[in-house]
């Protein structure tokens, strides 16, 4: 699984991750 980052998208993408990961049954921290 890739995740694109910027610098200005730090942020969202690790709410995205989290998303992804909650979907997949996996305790993001």
């Amino acid at each position: 699984m890739q995740v694109l980052v910027r610098d200005n998208n730090v942020d969202q993408a690790l709410r995205v991750l989290k998303k992804k990961m909650q979907r997949e049954g996996l305790s993001a921290k």
